[in-house]
């Protein structure tokens, strides 16, 4: 699994952003197949709970869905965020700039980091 800036996090939630990584590159496009849950737990060398679990979260997120008999796909991506989504992110988002801030990371810092990630 290719996720060395995600180091901290549980693997589950390091599959989860490698899958929204893919998509926000434009790697998977909405209507793509994921791989079953076995064949991705094979793929990335991880418990097939592991996956499950990845897949749980991005279902709840609104990133895939599923189709019972046919498997997992990539969703179309969402035209509005969504005002709970956006409620539960905030203070997490805040968490992260006192964080940053404590270790020294400037505001002007952060917004040149969000400015490169629209690019």
């Amino acid at each position: 699994m290719a996720t060395e800036s995600y180091t901290h996090l549980a693997y589950y939630e390091r599959l989860v952003l490698q899958i929204k990584t893919r998509i926000l590159q434009g790697i998977m496009q909405p209507g793509d197949k994921l791989p079953s849950v076995r064949e991705m737990a094979k793929q990335e060398h991880l418990n097939p709970n592991t996956v499950a679990k990845a897949y749980k979260q991005l279902e709840a997120d609104g990133v895939i869905y599923v189709e019972p008999g046919r498997g997992t796909f990539v969703a179309e991506p969402l035209k509005h965020a969504n005002s709970r989504a956006v409620a539960a992110f905030r203070p997490k988002f805040d968490a992260l700039v006192v964080e940053a801030q404590s270790l020294g990371i400037s505001l002007a810092t952060l917004q040149a980091w969000l400015t490169e990630k629209e690019d």
